[in-house]
């Protein structure tokens, strides 16, 4: 709302069969409720299993009874920062995901300060090699911009930009076992599909100034503007 939304490869995730992780890059604790609401309509609307559980940070989000409450009303399972792969929330997952339901996580373990992709996490490696489930991977870029690290009020006006990519399946780590070291191959994958969708991004946005046209997601071009209008408006342009 009141921002310019861009998805790319939406009818992947569509698409997609259960169960299956959702991951990507992790910029603002409006991830979740933005990205996700965008990128799972509309089959969210008849499919309750499809519609994903998050991660959320407890000492962030669960605040009391009345926020509790809401947080496992939006299907929300708490994490504990630094309580490792054997919580609660992990086993939980895992459980879940076992169930053919689909869930939201951050492969990161936390917002990045940079705007750089960090390295994977081992506890999103563990979870796919206890379940098997595929992986829907998503770069976003532009919410970092929307509500900033530090800031608690969105702003608006800003372009969000959606990649997301090809479901992800891990067979081959499947016949490895089962040990922190697979684990930690498996989120190293995940990160490196992250950051191919980020590349992609970028050849876009190249290609888009290249030839200085702007393509929507249908592949409609607007034109340059007319002669008249760069008259109109090369004394703006000039400007400096």
């Amino acid at each position: 709302v009141l921002n310019r939304t861009e998805v790319h490869g939406k009818g992947y995730l569509q698409q997609a069969e259960l169960p299956f992780l959702f991951v990507s890059n992790h910029v603002t604790m409006l991830d979740d409720a933005f990205v996700g609401t965008v990128v799972f309509m509309p089959r969210a609307l008849w499919d309750w299993r499809f519609i994903p559980y998050h991660t959320p940070e407890k000492k962030n989000f669960f605040k009391g009874p009345f926020f509790s409450f809401l947080m496992w009303a939006s299907k929300c399972i708490p994490f504990t920062r630094g309580k490792g792969v054997f919580q609660p929330g992990m086993e939980r997952v895992i459980r879940l995901l076992k169930g053919k339901n689909s869930v939201c996580i951050y492969p990161e373990g936390t917002r990045t300060r940079t705007g750089e992709i960090g390295k994977g996490k081992i506890g999103v490696g563990r979870i796919i090699r206890e379940t098997g489930a595929k992986v829907i991977p998503c770069y976003h870029t532009g919410l970092e911009k929307v509500l900033p690290i530090g800031h608690k009020i969105p702003r608006f006006g800003h372009r969000v930009k959606i990649q997301i990519g090809k479901a992800l399946a891990f067979d081959e780590f499947m016949k490895l076992p089962n040990t922190p070291k697979t684990w930690q191959g498996i989120s190293d994958r995940i990160i490196d599909a992250i950051k191919d969708l980020h590349n992609i991004m970028e050849e876009k946005k190249s290609i888009s100034n290249l030839i200085g046209t702007e393509t929507s997601e249908f592949g409609q071009v607007e034109p340059p503007p007319t002669h008249a209008a760069q008259n109109c408006s090369g004394g703006i342009r000039n400007q400096k």
